[in-house]
């Protein structure tokens, strides 16, 4: 009686599952197919780019412009002693790269670089940071006579500097009531 008891909750089971599983595949819906679209390449230029965009004073950096040839202009800054010659770095967006170098004098802070192409001038910053002070270093060995090293004082014969005066305190214990 069990054995069919269980056949006929498999059969009820089966007989309700098959509709559901045909009417959920009539909900699904093709997917569109795939377009291909090119889309309009982007335009490169203008762009300023630095390497680092952190440096010490004295360091030299890497300055990259993405300008058409002909059409770059100034590259300038307060913080730069001198920039080195632009030469084409990349045919393909034309990138143009110089090495510039930092003053020795140049103060942590953020500097503005500025560049031209064509009529358009581009602006990026640069941290100037600070060198890292003599304290994380250890102290230099001197050669000279340093400070006279402290002379231990004579003994006097006894053990203790100072006597003790009266009687001796001491406590009261944890016995006591």
């Amino acid at each position: 009686m069990i054995r069919y008891r269980s056949a006929l909750m498999v059969a009820c089971g089966v007989a309700l599952a098959v509709p559901a599983v045909a009417y959920a595949q009539d909900d699904v819906q093709p997917s569109p197919a795939p377009t291909t679209t090119a889309s309009p390449k982007a335009d490169p230029y203008p762009f300023l780019g630095l390497s680092p965009r952190q440096a010490m004073a004295g360091e030299d950096i890497l300055v990259s412009v993405g300008c058409p040839v002909g059409e770059l202009g100034e590259v300038k800054s307060m913080v730069l002693d001198r920039i080195g010659k632009f030469e084409v770095t990349n045919p393909d967006p034309v990138i143009h790269g110089a090495v510039a170098h930092i003053s020795d004098k140049a103060r942590p802070g953020f500097y503005a670089i500025t560049a031209t192409c064509k009529t358009t001038t581009m602006t990026a910053n640069l941290q100037i940071v600070a060198k890292p002070t003599s304290s994380n270093k250890p102290p230099k060995p001197t050669l000279g006579p340093g400070p006279a090293p402290e002379k231990p004082k004579p003994a006097s014969g006894r053990q203790v500097s100072k006597i003790p005066v009266g009687a001796p305190q001491t406590g009261g214990g944890g016995t006591t009531h």
